[in-house]
């Protein structure tokens, strides 16, 4: 694109003249810092960090992050990675930080240009690597970007930060949403229990269970079909459903792999995402990291999973002894399961199911926030 063809109020700039790359390093051993932000702590596609650890979780060198500057995942950066530092910690070394150049960028506008499609295609698409693609500065710093003048900066920062702060409290609405459901089913329970309409069951009892598998990863004749196949990755907290993941396998990748049937609930049983746990809304498939529970006649999967959810620290007393907590298929059989009868679980599941569709229209409201945000920035052309 030439200097005539520019968009009024935009210009040409190279990432490296409108943000300076913090790369100072801490041990984590050694700091007075109280926080430790890693890539599992950043959700896609928001600026705020909603949860955090602490130094002594990790070990080996991370990096310092000062109250309002910016981490970035430069490893995947597919997931969208990019939130600003609420206060000073130190943050995983699979992460930049990044403050804005004050000369060229007004403050606070900097995250949001990161957040756009432009700034986010073109980071996947200078990533490095095939397993756990990565970022190099000296490769960013390089990327040239339409970006706009500080005069319009000015005109679309408050538009921005009111969508932001309009999608942080349709955030907020949908925890509340999923913290009610938990108080209605623990005292839902707690009713029937009194009037003796729950029976206590072995999971392997009401469910069959299945451990997935992956395919050869280099052998591509597995690969790119038509079958999901997920991941503890692909499971979000805040959904009852899924069907598709980051990848997908052919029918001869599911020779490899258990086919798990519509309707089973993939439960995570490896490392912190024990717990996670989904619906399949469709035939699918999984990695060995997640065991399928298909239900019996005696269980619904949306009881189920809402049990699950209300249950985690019951589930997670079942890992094993080993470095990295596991629970493998006899002992997730051997977890006791308060089930209902069935009446009184399609009870339960008409609420699931009315707050899951209240759920959607909030995630809705929310797409359109995002793709508000998005519509603002030019998109560049060769």
């Amino acid at each position: 694109m030439t200097e005539q063809q520019l968009p009024e109020g935009w210009q040409m700039v190279k990432f490296g003249d409108i943000a300076k790359h913090i790369s100072k390093r801490v041990e984590p051993s050694e700091t007075d810092l109280k926080i430790y932000v890693g890539l599992e702590h950043l959700d896609p596609d928001s600026l705020k960090i909603k949860r955090h650890g602490v130094p002594a979780d990790v070990e080996g060198q991370k990096l310092l992050v000062k109250k309002g500057q910016i981490i970035f995942g430069k490893r995947r950066a597919y997931q969208r990675k990019v939130a600003v530092a609420d206060w000073d910690c130190i943050c995983s070394a699979h992460a930049m930080v990044l403050e804005e150049n004050s000369k060229m960028v007004i403050p606070g506008f900097l995250p949001f240009f990161m957040q756009s499609d432009i700034f986010m295609n073109r980071a996947v698409a200078i990533s490095e690597g095939s397993l756990s693609p990565t970022i190099k500065w000296k490769v960013l710093a390089e990327q040239v970007f339409l970006f706009p003048s500080k005069n319009r900066q000015l005109k679309m920062l408050p538009i921005l930060s009111s969508c932001n702060l309009a999608s942080l409290k349709n955030d907020a609405a949908l925890e509340s949403l999923l913290f009610f459901r938990k108080v209605i089913f623990r005292e839902h329970i707690s009713k029937l229990i009194i009037r003796h309409n729950v029976s206590r069951e072995k999971l392997g009892d009401v469910c069959r269970i299945s451990t997935g598998k992956t395919p050869p990863p280099n052998e591509r004749e597995y690969w790119e079909g038509d079958i999901p196949f997920i991941t503890p990755g692909d499971i979000s907290s805040d959904s009852l459903y899924i069907n598709s993941g980051e990848r997908n396998i052919t029918h001869k990748g599911l020779e490899k792999t258990p086919s798990v049937p519509k309707g089973s609930v993939l439960l995570t049983c490896i490392g912190s995402t024990i717990g996670k746990a989904a619906i399949a809304s469709c035939d699918l498939s999984t990695n060995q990291q997640i065991n399928s529970l298909i239900c019996s006649e005696k269980i619904l999967p949306e009881y189920l999973i809402v049990w699950i959810q209300n249950n985690l620290e019951v589930i997670k007393k079942y890992t094993g002894i080993q470095a990295v907590p596991i629970i493998n298929k006899s002992a997730l059989a051997n977890i006791d399961v308060d089930v209902p009868f069935l009446e009184e679980q399609l009870k339960l599941v008409m609420v699931v199911r009315e707050m899951d569709s209240l759920r959607h229209k909030l995630k809705k409201k929310g797409v359109i926030l995002t793709d508000l945000t998005k519509s603002l920035f030019v998109q560049d052309s060769d």
